[in-house]
């Protein structure tokens, strides 16, 4: 009689559904198929309603299928041929792959783009110090590196201060230009006003002065220097700024007004005669007389 109502059942077009009926003609629990077969009792309800989309690949889904026939014992071949494979099931399991992949790639890509950006920054660093540190020192040099009519602007400036009339700054005004116009020329010609360069012995200037009545004044400069001269005739005899390392040697009538820069830097004689200029105010212009005044 059992075996009637199993062949009846078996022409259902539903593979869960015979199952289902074939456990019940067994007079089988689902906790108890669900034991024999080491699955939970959610698995055999799965199987029996056709719901193979949880329950893992379709080659499991396939042994659940035929351990279920065993236990029952149904004819495997026969009733496995009711079995569908779940096609949508393999779909979107093919979808969701492909846009996880998608997924992925993309989050590659960003990172792949953040690490270039932070490599180029690091070693960027460097050379953009080097190009700040480069031009923070460039500029120094720059600033020092004035032409001598700048030079001799300022220092003329200073003795205008120092003098403080309005005639005094319209004369030294038209001496800056003629500073200007003297300093493209050569050290030679820098002396506006008449002089002599000599470098013969000293015994020689003072055969020349003894002959002439002239006095005669030596300077050696060891760093550059400004100077200017009138003898007591009010006549300027040296004017300008002389380069450290050059000898300057003039004549004429004393007593002399002289007005030196850097004084300290000069070695002054007059007559071959050494002058102590170490008296004098420091770091200002020194205004004073040749022979000096005690």
């Amino acid at each position: 009689m059992n075996q009637e109502s199993i062949e009846t059942e078996e022409i259902s077009p539903s593979l869960g559904r015979a199952l289902q009926v074939a456990r019940e003609a067994a007079e089988l629990s689902v906790d108890e198929v669900a034991e024999r077969l080491k699955l939970s009792p959610q698995q055999i309800r799965q199987l029996e309603q056709d719901d193979y989309n949880k329950l893992g690949p379709l080659t499991f889904v396939r042994g659940y299928l035929k351990s279920y026939c065993a236990v029952l014992g149904l004819p495997v071949e026969d009733t496995l041929t009711l079995f569908k494979a779940p096609e949508v099931q393999v779909t979107t399991k093919h979808m969701q792959s492909f846009s996880r992949r998608t997924e992925k790639e993309a989050s590659d890509n960003r990172l792949m783009i953040i690490s270039y950006v932070i490599l180029v920054i690091i070693l960027g660093a460097p050379g953009i110090w080097w190009w700040q540190s480069s031009t923070t020192v460039s500029t120094p040099e720059v600033a020092n590196t004035l032409p001598a009519s700048t030079a001799e602007k300022q220092v003329i400036e200073t003795i205008v201060a120092e003098r403080g009339t309005s005639d005094a700054v319209v004369t030294e005004s038209a001496e800056l230009e003629q500073v200007e116009q003297v300093t493209v020329e050569t050290p030679a010609t820098i002396e506006s006003i008449p002089q002599t360069v000599t470098s013969e012995p000293v015994n020689t200037v003072n055969e020349a002065e003894n002959a002439t009545g002239l006095s005669t004044i030596v300077m050696r400069f060891s760093d550059d220097s400004w100077v200017e001269i009138f003898d007591a005739t009010q006549e300027r005899v040296a004017f300008g700024v002389k380069k450290a390392g050059y000898t300057m040697t003039v004549q004429g009538e004393a007593p002399f007004s002289v007005v030196l820069n850097k004084h300290l830097m000069v070695e002054v004689e007059l007559d071959g005669k050494l002058i102590d200029l170490t008296a004098l105010p420091k770091n200002r212009l020194a205004k004073f007389k040749l022979p000096l005044v005690e």
